[in-house]
């Protein structure tokens, strides 16, 4: 008989500047919470993945990540790793969790994300190839590219990068965990310090400590647990490995053939889809990804956000938690956590009316690397 994947648990902590506290701990805490949200026991975990964040490494010394955190969390599994794929890590590990259940390598799959830059030292800054001995560092610099080349081929505007900067606001404030819950306006977007034109800080994401976690198991085993099976309907990957010198590098993102791969699994289309979790690093990257997975025609992503259409109560309601933006930094762990309490319908305010379909994805290191995950109500287990 074939096995088929679902998410059981999810839990996370708080996010924010949480001091004296180590990501080591914070990843214990989010563990222990999905494990117990599914109501299972540390001992029944026999499958263990791991994304550490951006300022911790995937080696310290010899030690991988998921060697030192299975240590701590006391576990033996039959099946581990670490993955470092950028901002795509975390969706990887749960498609990777699905392919181990599904293939009956382990039984009950743990996946973990943290991180704590803000109080713990880290390694944030970094160059890019040549390009660094003239000034070009960092993440904002290559998305302010992706950005003013969108506004050159597209006639894009500022103020359309600040309606998905407000729409993550709206939805922040409505999240009680949320990193920052207050509301901007147009004006406040618009006053907003540039750091690299034409991005502004409020188009960037927001840095947090932090750790989330999600539970992976079979469909069989989930059937008598305590919260209702979220099932994986279709999952893929992508990836540029050019750089930003490759005349197409931004124009398309990998998610252009990854999201056709994952919704054709799930026998969906863009049009299925209720909730959209789309990582925000910038806000660039979200109008990007409404084009590529076909939500809106190419060029047009900037006219579509205008109105609301991707806030509370518009008609595709992306990222309803906040997000990157709003949220916290997750690494899209809590992309996948917010897609999982919307179709269990235990979203609270912010609860898309009758969500039955998800769609989750990840974006990371240079816009080279892409991960989609393709989430049901429990209505399809």
């Amino acid at each position: 008989m074939s096995r088929h994947a679902v998410i059981a648990g999810v839990g996370h902590t708080e996010f924010g500047k949480l001091a004296g506290r180590t990501a080591w701990h914070l990843e214990a805490e989010a563990a222990a919470a999905a494990v117990s949200d599914a109501g299972l026991q540390p001992a029944d975990v026999d499958g263990l993945l791991t994304d550490p964040g951006p300022s911790q490494g995937i080696l310290q010394g010899i030690t991988p990540h998921f060697l030192r955190l299975g240590a701590q969390l006391g576990l033996d599994p039959d099946y581990t790793g670490s993955e470092i794929l950028g901002g795509a890590g975390s969706v990887a590990i749960v498609a990777r969790a699905a392919l181990a259940v599904e293939a009956g390598l382990c039984d009950v799959c743990l996946c973990v994300y943290g991180d704590s830059p803000l109080s713990n030292a880290g390694s944030f800054e970094y160059g890019r190839g040549d390009e660094a001995a003239f000034g070009f560092f960092g993440a904002v610099g290559l998305h302010a590219l992706a950005a003013q080349r969108h506004m050159h081929r597209h006639g894009t505007r500022a103020e359309q990068l600040g309606e998905v900067a407000i729409a993550a606001r709206a939805h922040g404030a409505r999240t009680p965990h949320a990193q920052k819950r207050q509301p901007i306006s147009m004006q406040d977007y618009l006053a907003s310090d540039s750091l690299v034109e034409p991005l502004r800080k409020l188009d960037c994401c927001l840095v947090s400590d932090g750790a989330a976690a999600v539970l992976v198991t079979t469909r069989e085993r989930a059937a008598d647990l305590r919260a209702p099976a979220i099932p994986i309907l279709g999952h893929a990957q992508a990836h540029s490995l050019s750089t930003y010198t490759s005349p197409n590098h931004f124009d398309t993102l990998p998610a252009a053939r990854c999201g056709p791969k994952a919704l054709g699994h799930a026998g969906l289309s863009a049009s299925d889809i209720d909730v959209a979790l789309l990582y925000d690093c910038f806000t660039i990257v979200v109008l990007l990804q409404l084009e590529d997975y076909g939500f809106c025609k190419k060029g047009e992503s900037g006219p579509f956000v205008e109105g609301g259409r991707i806030g509370p109560g518009g008609s595709l309601p992306v990222n309803p938690s906040g997000g990157l933006l709003a949220e916290g930094y997750g690494g899209g762990m809590l992309h996948v956590i917010e897609a999982v309490r919307q179709l269990r319908h235990e979203a609270g305010e912010r609860q898309v009316k009758g969500a039955q379909s998800a769609l989750v994805s990840g974006h990371g290191l240079g816009m080279n690397t892409h991960a989609t995950l393709v989430l049901g109500s429990h209505a399809h287990v």
